[in-house]
């Protein structure tokens, strides 16, 4: 490992002023040679810790970075993981807001242990805790057994592979010992196994990992903070919960197995705490409340451990990854230059972000079809701005309503596409217009796998949750969705929503009886199959997205709706805002209007759900007043519907429309804008517009629903107004006006805006992290529909989309197998011959790179349709793995026909039986 030039120190605070103070104040009487800078992360404080921090910027002697986050966005180790990313320093010095350095030579002293003479090489080390001078009894007789007290230091480091092989769970957990209330670990090995994002253990997590890659944790009984808790029986049973379940989570460690295992070790320790209490020499009665209190103390320490223990859930262990770069592949809708909305300009500036600190990026997108030649479902390679672009051809012409959110021959081009670019790691962007089977396809092949949610797809059809009636839903409405997403009449969704709710068996079984009923009108059945593709819907797409290992929702209010739905794990749901990209926006001074008018602009698309006519209308109850409204985004009155009513709404009023301008241009145009409005009538979750005019210095005028309100809190960088309410606006338009100074007032306290740098080192640490965790592929198995043929020649016919019949005269097809690993494989063919084709003689042979590799022997329907599957084995080559498949029974002798149904491909493997036979 390289030598510490440098540290950070980090600390990630909430609520803390109990002992901030000290902390600080001991901190800044370090002797430290290296430089050293300080950084914290406050979770919501209101108790005045964060403005305590602020106070000390001047004060500590060095650099101090501080950063705010939201309570639900606090995790032990993600949080601990944001500071790291944020941070420079070679060594990584973990603080908490309550442990107090004991001299100035602490951070000194735990620094040296990552000495260049050390005789191993540590990987992390942890300091000595002591009692704080006031804690009471109780608390030092117990922190006296606890190892993280021990007045002597030590190394540890495993034992040879066979004995470490051999310990049992409660032997390991020993070896683990590590805490990260005052710790340093160095920032090379941080990179490679952040800390797992759990809710507990975060510091024997990574102590397992640093120990298993090789390195010793030195415990330093010298560097010493001043730390200990007085817990009473009620939080120790608590925290004992917590802490069991997470051995029995993660360390597949049962600490105590039952209630008379609590007993047992309850009588086993009590005469011990007893002669302990005794050597006090206190007074009898206090003696005896104290040996009455130890007792408490274990009972509810060991019931809590027995208690959490019962979990049944298991997580996988967590190993080093094996170098700092990862392979990265994103799924998204669409990509430029096809299409440039929010999802995709996020997904491109994310993807060069993260390309540009070092990783192989790539991107599986669909678009439209280039060419009308280009056939379905095919796949060119492209290069957007540098980045690898795989775009898959797909015109969305569903046969079915299932085919709008699953599509298994996309999956199957995904798994190709898998197996071509192994990424360590596929980040979903979208899935609506590929199939929630990408997610499935992705675990199976044992890679990690992250989605974004930009939308509301997952709970809703239409995206937005919103109806064409302008009426908003809260949430999935179930049966009642059926009528929304056909467009029919908006009436019937609440009675459709009740029924479903009434009666949801017996109306998908009257729809599954409909379907099949061959005298049922067509249009009966089409309605009844549209119904159960929904109610498939509506199971299998949250389900899609529940399976991810990391959910994001880059708002509080999105992350809401989707956790009130029930479908998802809120430790793996998220808030996390998308970063930005800033470096084409800056705050221009405002030019002042011509008129001195007060100048309201709108800058977005100009469709009906975002709201402008609202804003439009309310300009109609200004038009005495010194405003106008500036509307930019692209504007067809003469083609749009929409557009000539916007028009014509807007005759008369002080509105003026620009049309669309570059991106390039948005610092200018805000510089021209006084107050944005963003009148959405559809619950947005983050909108761009209002990040963009945080940069820029704009205050702001919002619907008062979801990651509008959110973002904008009423009266503090703008104001709200009641969504849809044009009056309520207005008046909220006219206060700007006529109040002296609001518009200062709004103007002073704009938010710091994450930056798409920020967001891709956040997204790289969490990427790690999940890369960290040990995973297998479920299935190696590739399977292709005949269809899915690379090349094929001679007289072949396609017989019902998926089929293909070789007929005599040098008829053959050839797959490839390219993409897969070299190695034996196994091939599974699957054939067909009907019954009505009489004494149709079918055969044929294969051959892998030229070289045969079997024959199919001649057979016959016989009167019965035959389906068998033949199995072959062979070898792949790198660099080969073209298998061809003729008619011929011998090359180059007498052919038949030979109907395929499809090929299945996997890893041949020599299985051996407990008795020895192979």
């Amino acid at each position: 490992m390289r030598s510490v030039q440098s540290i950070s120190v980090l600390m990630p605070t909430w609520q803390g002023m109990a002992f901030l103070e000290r902390v600080l104040g001991a901190l800044a009487s370090q002797r430290c040679d290296l430089p050293w800078d300080f950084w914290a992360i406050d979770s919501g404080s209101t108790d005045g810790t964060y403005e305590c921090l602020q106070a000390w910027r001047e004060r500590l002697g060095v650099e101090v970075h501080l950063r705010r986050i939201h309570p639900t966005q606090f995790n032990h180790g993600d949080t601990r993981n944001l500071l790291a990313a944020l941070s420079g320093g070679d060594l990584c010095v973990f603080l908490t807001q309550d442990a107090i350095p004991s001299g100035p030579d602490w951070l000194a002293t735990l620094a040296a242990n990552f000495s260049a003479s050390a005789s191993v090489p540590i990987g992390a080390a942890y300091c000595r805790n002591v009692p704080r001078s006031d804690a009471p009894a109780l608390t030092r007789l117990l922190c006296a057994k606890d190892p993280g007290y021990a007045e002597e230091g030590k190394l540890t480091v495993l034992p040879d592979a066979e004995t470490y092989a051999a310990l049992d769970p409660d032997s390991r957990r020993l070896l683990y010992n590590f805490n990260d209330v005052a710790s340093a670990l160095p920032r090379e090995l941080w990179e490679l196994h952040p800390f797992p994002r759990t809710a507990f253990g975060e510091d024997v997590l990574q102590a397992r990992a640093i120990l298993e890659a090789g390195f010793a944790i030195a415990y330093d009984a010298e560097a010493t903070v001043e730390h200990s808790h007085d817990y009473d029986a009620r939080e120790t049973f608590a925290r004992a919960c917590i802490d069991g379940r997470f051995n029995a989570q993660w360390l597949n460690r049962i600490c105590l197995a039952s209630k008379r295992d609590v007993d047992v070790l309850c009588e086993r320790l009590g005469p011990g705490d007893a002669a302990d209490v005794e050597a006090l020499g206190l007074e009898p009665a206090a003696s005896a409340d104290l040996r009455d209190s130890m007792a408490s103390m274990r009972y509810a320490a060991f019931s809590g451990l027995e208690q959490g223990g019962r979990t049944r859930v298991r997580h996988p262990s967590t190993v080093f990854n094996a170098g700092r770069e990862l392979s990265i592949l994103f799924v998204v809708h669409g990509f430029p230059p096809d299409t440039w909305a929010g999802t995709e300009i996020y997904t491109l500036n994310l993807a060069l972000e993260l390309q540009r600190r070092g990783h192989t990026v790539s991107l599986f997108v669909r678009g439209p079809a280039g060419d009308p030649a280009d056939p379905e479902l095919s796949v060119r390679e492209e290069s957007v701005e540098g980045l690898r672009v795989l775009r898959l051809v797909h015109r969305l012409e569903h046969a079915r309503l299932s085919e709008s959110f699953s599509k298994p021959a996309v999956e199957r081009v995904f798994e190709r596409v898998l197996d071509a670019e192994q990424p360590d790691l596929v980040h979903f962007q979208h899935l609506i217009h590929t199939s929630v089977g990408l997610v499935d396809v992705a675990r199976a092949a044992g890679k990690a796998t992250v989605v974004t949610c930009h939308d509301y797809w997952a709970l809703c059809a239409r995206v937005q949750l919103i109806r064409l009636d302008g009426q908003r839903c809260e949430g999935n409405m179930g049966a009642g969705c059926l009528p929304c997403v056909k467009e029919r009449a908006p009436a019937e969704i609440p009675l459709a929503r009740r029924l479903g709710q009434v009666a949801p068996g017996p109306l998908a079984g009257l729809a599954e009886d409909m379907r099949h009923h061959s005298g049922a009108p067509q249009a009966w059945q089409r309605h009844a199959e549209e119904y159960l593709d929904l109610c498939e819907r509506e199971e299998v797409v949250p389900a899609a997205y529940a399976a991810c290992d990391l959910m994001i929702s880059p708002s509080r209010y999105l992350r809401d709706v989707y956790l009130e739905s029930g479908h998802f794990d809120p430790e793996r749901l998220i808030f996390s805002e998308n970063g930005l990209r800033s470096d084409h926006v800056q705050a221009l001074r405002k030019t002042p209007d011509p008129e001195g008018r007060l100048r309201f602009g709108f800058v977005g698309s100009l469709v009906w759900y975002k709201g402008v006519e609202v804003l439009v209308r309310a300009m109609q109850r200004l038009t005495s007043e010194s405003c106008v409204l500036h509307v930019y985004g692209d504007f067809q009155p003469g083609s749009d519907e929409h557009h000539a009513e916007l028009a014509r709404v807007a005759n008369g009023a002080h509105v003026e429309f620009h049309g669309r301008f570059d991106n390039s241009k948005l610092s200018e145009v805000h510089a021209c804008i006084d107050v944005l409005v963003v009148p959405s009538l559809w619950v947005e979750n983050a909108p761009v517009t209002i990040q963009e005019a945080f940069l820029t210095g704009t205050p702001l005028l919002v619907s008062d629903i979801g990651g509008m309100a959110e973002y904008v809190p009423d009266g503090q960088n703008g104001l709200q107004f009641r969504v849809g309410d044009d009056e309520d606006l207005a008046g909220k338009m006219r206060r700007l006006l006529i109040e002296p100074g609001l518009l200062q007032d709004l103007s002073n306290s704009f938010p710091e805006v994450k930056t798409v740098a920020e967001n891709a080192a956040e997204m790289e640490f969490r990427y790690r992290a999940l890369c960290n965790r040990a995973r297998a592929a479920r299935s190696t198995a590739r399977e292709f529909r005949a269809s899915e043929c690379a090349r094929r020649g001679g007289p072949v016919d396609a017989q019902g989309g998926d089929l293909l019949l070789l007929r005599p005269g040098g008829a053959f097809v050839e797959y490839d197998l390219g993409h897969m690993e070299p190695g034996a494989v196994r091939l599974h063919l699957t054939l067909l011959a009907l019954g009505s084709e009489g004494d149709v003689e079918q055969g044929g042979h294969l051959s892998l790179d030229g070289v045969e590799i079997g024959r199919i022997p001649a057979f016959t329907a016989d009167g019965c349709d035959q389906r068998p599957t033949l199995s072959f084995e062979a070898q792949l080559e790198a660099g080969g793995g073209r298998l061809r498949i003729e008619s011929a029974l011998e090359p180059g002798q007498s052919e038949a026909h030979l109907r395929i149904v499809r090929l299945v491909v996997d890893r041949a493997v020599v299985v051996v039986d407990t008795a020895g036979a192979s």
